[in-house]
């Protein structure tokens, strides 16, 4: 940064350093244009506040409009009601289960930022790097983790629980075993797909006009999605290319450039196509093995957990009898209790929830209502032209 700011030499490498080197260094460093650089560097260190610039970009990218509650704004978002579009606060959650207004299990956690890394990384891997790994997985789970539950199983007391464990180790090793060498082949595959899919890279210097972000794959759902956008795109840009890359190497060098564009664009008709067809039942794939981690890691999760979530160890205030009967046992008497929040506050939280509420079964029943009239239309559609039909039918047996 220093030399490129003409504010010092280049940098110069440790392991070629030499006395030559060093020496033109410092000539460069004791020029004038040099010794003027650094100072214009100085002077704009020191008009500059650096902790402020820091805070400032900290908050400017902050995802606001995840963070904030819904119905009362006083708290940061950390639940969602996806039944009702609604993203609320602790204490509106709080609120909305002391008065009876939805049930615990409607709660689900808001991520206000995904902060997993993403299970396929867009760094290019060798196509055996899933191979080796998950054939190593595979090798411990069917040797070594078998053995020990075997030798756990012969430790046993009981001749007949240590065949039961036994067997069950064996079994599991096994089970275990087969998905790994299973996991690994689709991951082998899904790196030989991903390799195909930079092979256009290489020979076209256009490539950049068909660049997209990847996806990212969280569920079965989203890798569909995936599989279905590769098909797509690799149609698309193979087709597409015949007038994009034409033109793109002529904005860039002219009539040699659209002619390499055109050149690029005729194995790509094919190249395209064939290498998103392949890649879609990468991202099939990983949808399933994302959505199959999921269910494991929501099966494992302790319930009690999520209850801690919502009421941590001395957050709750309405164990005492006499307070709720202080309060007068209203609902939003018991969510003050509950929350903390204000007695008003609570009510005005419950007001909207309600509101919101009923906006929203008036659309269900509306749609519902829709259907049935459509459906009814369409069988009186239906009778209409059967009536017809039959007249058509009399009139030219009568005719004949």
């Amino acid at each position: 940064m220093i030399s490129k700011s003409d504010a010092g030499p280049e940098p110069i490498p440790g392991k070629r350093l030499n006395s030559n080197d060093l020496i033109e260094a410092f000539k460069i460093a004791h020029e004038a244009g040099t010794r003027a650089a650094a100072n214009k560097l100085r002077d704009a260190f020191e008009h500059e506040n650096g902790c402020q610039a820091a805070v400032q970009s900290f908050h400017a990218h902050l995802p606001l409009h995840k963070m904030r509650s819904d119905l009362e704004p006083s708290f940061g978002a950390c639940f969602r009601l996806d039944k009702y579009d609604l993203q609320i606060s602790r204490p509106v959650a709080q609120v909305l289960l002391s008065a009876g207004s939805i049930n615990e299990s409607e709660l689900t956690v808001l991520p206000t930022r995904d902060w997993r890394a993403s299970m396929y990384d867009s760094r290019p891997h060798l196509p055996v790097h899933g191979l080796l790994k998950h054939g190593q997985k595979a090798f411990t789970s069917l040797f070594i983790d078998t053995a020990q539950g075997l030798r756990r199983a012969a430790g046993s007391d009981s001749f007949t629980t240590g065949t039961l464990d036994g067997a069950e180790s064996i079994v599991k090793g096994v089970g275990k075993s087969i998905g790994h060498v299973y996991i690994g082949c689709l991951s082998f595959y899904g790196e030989v797909t991903d390799v195909l899919e930079r092979i256009p890279q290489m020979y076209d210097p256009y490539s950049d006009t068909d660049k997209r972000k990847r996806p990212q794959v969280e569920n079965f759902t989203s890798g569909a999605r995936a599989a279905e956008h590769s098909i797509w795109h690799g149609f698309k840009d193979g087709v597409t290319g015949l007038i994009n890359k034409p033109r793109a190497g002529y904005q860039k060098h002219g009539v040699l450039g659209g002619a390499a564009g055109a050149a690029v664009a005729i194995p790509n008709i094919v190249i395209k196509p064939v290498v998103g067809t392949l890649a879609s039942l990468t991202w099939l794939g990983r949808g399933i093995y994302a959505e199959a981690k999921q269910f494991s890691s929501t099966k494992d999760t302790n319930p009690k957990e999520r209850v801690s979530i919502l009421t941590p160890a001395g957050h709750r205030r309405s164990s005492s009898g006499s307070q709720l009967m202080n309060s007068g046992a209203s609902p939003e008497g018991r969510a003050s209790l509950e929350s903390g929040l204000r007695t008003d506050v609570c009510k005005q939280i419950l007001t909207e929830f309600e509101r919101i509420k009923y906006e929203h079964s008036s659309r269900s029943s509306s749609s519902i209502n829709d259907n049935e009239d459509s459906q009814k239309t369409k069988k009186k559609e239906r009778k209409i032209k059967k009536n017809i039909f039959q007249r058509q039918r009399s009139h030219s047996a009568s005719h004949h």
